[in-house]
């Protein structure tokens, strides 16, 4: 009798097991891509780090939720991790609007060493406060470029005037369109390769390795290399579930995003440079545009469209500053 009292004391002291943790990511992007792989890395360490006490499950493709419907379902907690970019940050924090527009930066150096400074520290405090997210790192999805089913000569942004081009959702996406010359299409990207092969759009904006991820170059026959916006991704987590990790898990998950992501990056790098040999091998025309004016265009644009009243002052002279 007393030894059953001892041991039901000590079972109660232990306490109950403690519950498993459930990390469930979410991405757009296919099976096997830069960015699938890199939540793939997270799962890895996490997982090893914290045997039966964290879980972390990869859901690719929009298997889970459709682009664009990440962000909000982080929100309010109905998802834990995403890849969210700067149109959908900025749509609920319009003067950090420079950090998403296109041209702002030079390459990916310069884009990495704005969101790893200062100013994105700066930018990631006014995320958690006021949107619930925690930004536990900065990669690189590539850089975008327009993309056409047609052979249609662009060598200006005029020249794409009347053409149909996908954008994924958000404001800032359809304002990048406009500024290009082409007209706006919002589409999530499961839906593009369809909407090509049917002509119910003329282009597509994505970096060539997207491009090539999602088999886009079978519906392609020219990549233009308007090279318009070095693109940052964001590993996010939602906040409130963030705080509830312990200090370790907190510590261990950041540290994965950062290894996680500088693989992420340099893939991403290599990826582009192959993707563009292998539409060279397919006869898909490269051109190469007059990048200038459709620089100026974007500038323009812009400011018809009073987007630069809305950003913080100063704030693109901060990041042309950063070396």
């Amino acid at each position: 009798m007393r030894a059953a009292i001892i041991l039901a004391v000590a079972v109660g002291l232990a306490g109950p097991a403690a519950a498993q943790v459930e990390i469930r990511a979410s991405t757009a992007a296919p099976a096997g891509s830069p960015l699938t792989e890199m939540f793939t890395a997270i799962k890895t360490q996490m997982e090893a780090r914290f045997p039966g006490q964290v879980r972390v499950a990869v859901h690719p493709a929009s298997s889970l939720f459709r682009q664009g419907t990440e962000l909000p379902a982080m929100q309010r907690g109905n998802l834990e991790m995403a890849t969210p970019v700067m149109p959908e940050l900025e749509a609920q924090l319009p003067e950090y609007g420079a950090l998403g527009a296109a041209y702002v930066f030079r390459d990916v150096d310069h884009m990495l060493a704005t969101f790893r400074g200062p100013i994105g520290q700066e930018f990631s405090e006014a995320v958690a406060q006021r949107m619930g997210l925690v930004i536990l790192d900065t990669g690189y999805l590539g850089t975008r470029t327009v993309n056409l089913r047609t052979d249609k000569q662009i060598r200006v942004p005029a020249d794409l005037a009347g053409v149909k081009m996908r954008m994924p959702p958000g404001a800032g996406f359809q304002a990048i369109a406009r500024a290009l010359g082409a007209t706006a299409v919002s589409m999530p990207i499961t839906e593009v390769y369809l909407a090509l092969k049917t002509g119910a759009i003329d282009a597509q904006d994505n970096p060539v390795n997207l491009t090539r991820d999602w088999k886009f170059q079978e519906v392609t026959a020219q990549v233009i290399l308007t090279k318009h916006l070095v693109q940052p991704v964001f590993v996010a987590i939602a906040k409130p579930f963030f705080d509830r990790l312990t200090a370790d898990q907190q510590a261990e998950l950041r540290s994965a995003a950062r290894a996680a992501t500088a693989r992420q990056i340099q893939q991403s790098i290599a990826d582009e440079q192959d993707a563009i040999t292998t539409f060279r091998a397919a006869n898909i025309k490269i051109v190469e545009p007059d990048v200038a004016a459709f620089r100026a265009a974007v500038v323009e644009q812009y400011r018809q469209a009073n987007l630069t009243e809305r950003w913080k002052p100063g704030l693109a002279a901060q990041i042309d500053a950063v070396r």
